[in-house]
């Protein structure tokens, strides 16, 4: 009996050996996933960090980026702002110039022929019954306002130098001064375009 105490006592205390190496076992075990799970969530939080300086560095690249392009474009803007600036100066620049041209050559060319309206005008003065002469200068007349082309009214007019040419100057206490009293010669306006000055007396 007391051998089969012995041996009882001995399995009891291979039992509870190897039950305390067992739980022994299994604590080292949860400690070591414990720390691999802490290893793993370091190593992610470093991941993360690394990953969130590397996007805040290309994001920044990528500002620069867009801030350079901005400036650019802003410096094309100017620069196309500036040449339609210019090419619209050029184009009324040019326009008037084209304008200017086209009616001082038209003037010149009907300049011409007011010579042969005066000389008509002096005939009509010396024959007023020629009914020949009226009918040339009435003729004249409506060509002239086809062309529009207008007489200046002169006589009795106030001297402007801007539509007539002073010739001759006379006292004339019954005229005011610097009143037309007579023309020697009519002016003619095209348009509103002096195309030639009159050439009158005027009274001081």
């Amino acid at each position: 009996m007391e051998t089969e105490k012995t041996v009882n006592n001995e399995e009891i205390k291979e039992e509870t050996a190897e039950n305390g190496e067992e739980i022994s076992t299994g604590k080292t075990s949860a400690a070591e996933a414990e720390a691999e799970k802490n290893a793993e969530t370091e190593e992610a939080d470093g991941k993360e960090n690394r990953g969130s300086r590397k996007e805040k560095k290309l994001s920044h690249q990528l500002q620069k980026e867009v801030d350079s392009l901005k400036e650019r474009l802003a410096e094309k803007n100017d620069q196309y702002l500036r040449l339609a600036a210019e090419y619209d100066n050029y184009r009324k620049r040019t326009d008037k110039e084209k304008g200017d041209c086209y009616v001082s050559a038209y003037g010149d060319a009907l300049k011409a022929f007011l010579p042969l309206l005066d000389v008509l005008y002096q005939a009509q003065q010396y024959t007023p019954d020629d009914a020949g002469i009226q009918a040339l200068v009435k003729q004249a007349e409506d060509i002239l306002s086809k062309l529009n082309i207008r007489a200046m009214e002169t006589d009795g007019a106030t001297f402007d130098p801007v539509f007539h040419n002073a010739v001759m100057h006379e006292d004339n206490p019954d005229a005011g001064e610097n009143t037309i009293v007579q023309t020697f010669q009519r002016g003619y306006m095209l348009g509103d375009r002096v195309l030639r000055p009159a050439m009158v007396k005027v009274a001081n």
